[in-house]
């Protein structure tokens, strides 16, 4: 079997067993990516739109681009290429960079920054059908809506990694598929994004679901095969 055959047949499905070893990982997987969301908030106030005013130069979609690519190399290094890793430090770091950077605002200006104007929605097709995900909650701290749910599924990913590699696994799973469409559908028109968001996580479990098969039937041939 390839490299490139087991990244997409056999990593997916398979966990590391050694418990230890899992929960390094994680953390510094977990660390990694606070602490960059937390830095990069930070330059993006400071440098990217206010002080040098980078985004004058580069515009959204390349400070962006920069910012995701910084966490995929970040996280890839410290956990050895940790798909999984990966893509939940994304999804932390989400949330986790945007509130740092209206923190950063409030500490600057001494202005509670929330409610913030809702640009999200405007530019995001995946967060208008989801139902207006960058507005404000209507209850102090006035957050966008987006950050409730995705600090809860981010908890709990992390709480059920830690708990074991099988937990973390499944979670991810069920969790990142999610995350991915409504980060796949964020620049595309609404009917399309609308279809994705519908069907995109089913076909993600359909795939697990497919491996899951095909490794059992793997493991039941070579037995028979001994």
């Amino acid at each position: 079997m390839t490299k490139i055959s087991e990244f997409f047949l056999k990593y997916p499905i398979t966990i590391i067993k050694d418990l230890r070893l899992h929960k390094k990982i994680l953390l510094q997987g977990f660390l990694g990516a606070t602490i960059y969301s937390i830095i990069y908030g930070i330059y993006e106030y400071f440098v990217v739109y206010h002080g040098i005013k980078l985004i004058d130069i580069l515009g959204s979609i390349i400070n962006w681009t920069i910012m995701w690519m910084g966490l995929i190399i970040t996280i890839a290094i410290i956990t050895h290429f940790n798909f999984q890793n990966i893509i939940m430090g994304l999804f932390y770091m989400s949330f986790l960079e945007d509130l740092m950077f209206w923190l950063c605002q409030w500490g600057s200006t001494g202005i509670y920054p929330f409610p913030a104007a809702d640009w999200w929605d405007v530019i995001f097709a995946s967060y208008r059908i989801l139902g207006n995900w960058g507005r404000a909650v209507s209850f102090w701290p006035y957050v966008p809506f987006y950050y409730l749910p995705s600090s809860v599924m981010i908890i709990i990913y992390y709480v059920a990694a830690y708990k074991g590699a099988i937990y973390g696994r499944i979670t991810a799973w069920l969790i990142g598929p999610f995350f991915l469409v409504i980060v796949g559908t964020a620049f595309v028109n609404d009917f399309i994004a609308t279809l994705i968001l519908i069907f995109g996580p089913f076909l993600f479990l359909a795939y697990a679901f497919t491996l899951t098969l095909w490794a059992y039937h793997q493991s039941e041939k070579n037995s028979q095969n001994t």
